[in-house]
């Protein structure tokens, strides 16, 4: 049976963020040029989100009925149920898999059970040990860097080198809800340096301090662009010399990319992110507090221009850029994955 029909099981919101989303759109895309259709099924999204998935088959969900959750997923019979939601485990997995062909769980806190066909976690020091009380016997792990879920434009675009300094690009993912971006642009407004470059700032689709960034904009005196989401951030990174940034998601593309950056955890699941770049040294770290602290900024940025070689060689050492086609090579596969831990030695 070839792979024709994929429903992808999510929510996203500005409690939840929109890593989930951002992350099952990047699989949804690459199968879509296979003509693998996707179906979206999560609770009622923001507007503002539904218009990331508006070429997208979408069905929501309702809150006071969630028996029909699973009549739903029956009624559209996927080939592959993907499932990227922290709150979900093998409780629902077990209802949903016998419903489709094959299920995939997309996780990277290894911290609950799961019953699935392929368990992917990216996250570059992840071991099959952390999974192995807590999968099926069956299952098959794609962990570590090699399955990075990343655009194939982040390789496309890689840079060359680090030639120039300055222009700095500031994201904190889709929803912030730690305030980091506002915190961030209201210190390099008081670092005397932060003035002789130029700034890009990107706040997410659901990010609540819109209108507050919109205000500072107005009134300060950086050289500054402030964009409220934005389609192509591949592209965005590449005309960037340098970053700051949440530890989420967009770590690994900067890495890719080859984007020296301030690295940030903002969110709890963020912190084994914190921990695989201490380890490897692959950016400046700053915690959440230092944001509003000028003083830190202003070092972090200075050391982040002696070491941006250093870490612009690592980062794309690191990530190949290549996660998705190896996924997608297992979601095309008709026969049902045999046991195996796929890991990345090198990681």
């Amino acid at each position: 049976m070839i792979t024709s029909n994929v429903l992808f099981r999510l929510d996203a919101n500005d409690q939840i963020g929109t890593g989930h989303l951002m992350r099952c759109l990047v699989i949804a895309d690459a199968l879509q040029e296979f003509g693998v259709t996707s179906w979206f099924l999560c609770y009622p999204l923001p507007e503002r989100l539904q218009q990331l998935i508006l070429d997208k088959k979408h069905r929501s969900l309702c809150p006071t009925d969630i028996d029909n959750e699973f009549a739903l997923i029956a009624q559209l019979q996927p080939d592959w149920i993907v499932v990227d939601h922290y709150a979900l485990d093998a409780e629902w997995e077990r209802k949903a898999r016998p419903l489709a062909s094959h299920l995939l769980v997309l996780d990277d806190l290894a911290d609950r059970p799961h019953v699935a066909d392929l368990l992917l976690d990216q996250g570059p020091l992840r071991t099959p040990v952390d999974y192995a009380n807590i999968i099926n016997p069956e299952c098959r792990l794609l962990l570590g860097c090699r399955y990075a879920l990343l655009r194939k434009e982040y390789k496309q675009l890689q840079r060359t080198s680090c030639q120039t300094w300055q222009k700095g690009l500031i994201c904190f993912g889709g929803a912030d809800p730690a305030h980091a971006t506002l915190s961030t642009v209201k210190s390099l407004e008081k670092i005397k340096d932060a003035h002789q470059f130029s700034w890009t700032v990107v706040a997410g689709a659901a990010n609540s301090d819109w209108p507050s960034l919109q205000q500072w904009q107005a009134e300060t005196s950086l050289d500054v662009a402030l964009l409220h989401h934005h389609g192509d951030m591949a592209t965005l990174m590449s005309e960037h010399d340098f970053s700051i940034g949440a530890a989420g998601g967009m770590t690994w593309e900067r890495c890719c990319i080859g984007l020296p950056s301030i690295v940030i955890p903002i969110a709890e699941n963020q912190k084994f992110n914190d921990d695989v770049l201490a380890h490897f040294q692959l950016c400046e770290r700053l915690a959440l507090s230092d944001l509003s602290i000028p003083e830190k900024l202003a070092t972090a940025l200075q050391e982040l221009k002696i070491n941006a070689d250093s870490y612009f060689s690592r980062g794309q050492t690191f990530i190949d850029g290549d996660g998705v086609p190896r996924l997608i090579e297992f979601i095309l596969k008709s026969n049902k994955p045999e046991q195996q831990e796929l890991t990345d030695e090198n990681c």
